[in-house]
């Protein structure tokens, strides 16, 4: 009985100190590379006032890696997320306020959820293997969801590969599964509570980082988008050991289940063309072109397949009608591109750089993006006929996963007297060489004066 009476009054506590009743859902999602967190609050304002605004804590070490972040309350209605350092906040924790649009009134409930994702935050344990092992990977996380309010109850799930569990840690109520390692449910949890756990199981997904994408696009008013992407990649799951042999993997029966990486799939926007991808060495014809409904798949085949602690680098590029992503009205133009493609499933890119070259003598020059970015000083790039230059806007972007392959949008001003500028230009460069190569031919370079010459002639 005095165990029920001290449950009900730390409830109670619980609701007098926060105003809030709340209940959490977590499902962590380890299967890949990166680590997907989803966080499902129930919310119950027992307070006198509406709620506008929602703490969501997460653990330094995680927060250093964080690639991507949002709050929504369903599909269509997103809300805004602001990194803020709050004073209340312990050592080992980053606070992230979610502006609520729609508060939550004194008396109502609501149902928010959020999800983010970190990278390279999994670590391959052992660091090597032989060509024939499977890869090991060491989660370390927190049995409880870190919160910045009290909790009235919490559930975590931990989605893992169907491979061996080696080890994980037990928090009562725990269990292991088929695929899943569950935590709770936990009841009045205070906040900032934290209870470490491991998990140390098999994940042979492909580890494999992409350190520096450049991506050049060039616009063209004669009707062509072009775009080059200059890739380098690695692959940061566990080193090979002990050499390699082409007949052992032509033999192994894990095919997909392999650690290494042989092929991949990435996807460009719908209308590419005259798709090209090369490496130092020239041309690889080992990749292949599927047309969807939606994009224009390129399977990447590199030279040999990606072993842990391998490296490669490659050129993929294509070409777009302006149709696709160039728009006007007048002489007011606006350029509408993803920031990256979507490279491979669970890509991860560590930076990102863009550069975007204009048409010679563009004006009024605006970039918007749909995340943040660093936006470096202008360049100008000079090619064929050029006199003044073509403006270049550059930005770049760090820490980049498949949310990221979202449109940027570049306005600009571009009179269409000045596209035959060049052409002019042209006209005026042959036809001088043509009256040169004329008065060139008229010339007398023999010696001796004409008469002389026909009378010799005769």
């Amino acid at each position: 009985m005095s165990k029920i009476i001290y449950l009900l009054l730390s409830l109670y506590l619980t609701i007098s100190l926060n105003g809030l009743e709340i209940t959490i859902t977590r499902d962590v999602d380890i299967t890949s590379q990166i680590v997907k967190n989803s966080i499902v609050y129930n919310i119950k304002n027992t307070g006198k006032e509406a709620i506008k605004e929602f703490v969501q804590i997460i653990p330094t070490d995680e927060s250093d890696k964080l690639a991507f972040i949002q709050a929504k309350l369903d599909a269509t209605t997103k809300y805004k997320v602001t990194q803020k350092q709050l004073p209340k906040i312990p050592e080992g924790f980053k606070s992230y306020v979610v502006e609520l649009s729609k508060p939550i009134p004194a008396g109502g409930s609501e149902k928010l959820t959020v999800e983010y994702k970190v990278t390279q935050f999994l670590k391959p344990y052992p660091e090597e293997i032989k060509q024939l092992e499977n890869q090991y990977v060491l989660y370390k996380g927190s049995a409880y969801t870190p919160s910045f309010y009290d909790v009235v109850k919490d559930t975590t799930t931990i989605k893992i590969p169907s491979g061996k569990v080696h080890s994980y840690t037990t928090v009562s109520p725990s269990k292991q599964t088929s695929g899943k390692v569950s935590y709770g449910p936990y009841n009045n949890l205070k906040a900032f509570d934290k209870k470490d756990i491991s998990i140390h199981y098999e994940n042979n997904s492909p580890f494999i980082v992409v350190t520096e994408l450049t991506r050049w696009i060039e616009v063209s008013h004669w009707g062509n988008i072009a775009v080059e992407d200059t890739i380098e990649v690695v692959h940061r799951g566990a080193k090979l050991v002990g050499g390699f042999s082409r007949v052992d993997y032509a033999q192994d029966r894990r095919r997909s289940s392999q650690p290494s990486v042989q092929s991949f799939t990435t996807q460009l926007p719908y209308g590419a063309k005259d798709i090209y991808y090369r490496d130092q060495v020239g041309n690889i014809s080992t990749s292949e072109v599927l047309h969807r409904a939606k994009s224009v798949d390129v399977e990447i085949t590199p030279r040999f397949p990606l072993f842990g602690g391998w490296k490669t680098d490659y050129i993929l590029g294509y070409n777009l009608p302006s149709a696709y992503g160039l728009y006007y009205k007048g002489n007011d133009y606006t350029l509408k591109l993803p920031v990256v493609d979507k490279i491979y499933n669970n890509f991860v890119i560590e930076k990102v750089t863009v550069k975007v070259v204009l048409p010679e003598r563009s004006s009024n020059i605006k970039l918007v993006t749909p995340f943040s970015v660093k936006q470096l000083p202008s360049d100008v790039h000079y090619t064929y006929l050029d006199t003044v230059g073509r403006p270049v806007t550059i930005f770049t972007v760090n820490n980049v996963v498949d949310n990221h392959v979202q449109n940027f949008s570049i306005s600009y001003t571009f009179q269409m007297s000045s596209l035959y500028i060049d052409v002019g230009i042209a006209c005026a460069v042959f036809a001088t060489l043509f009256a040169t190569v004329i008065f060139i031919t008229r010339l007398n370079f023999s010696i001796g004066n004409e008469e002389d010459i026909k009378k010799k002639n005769l």
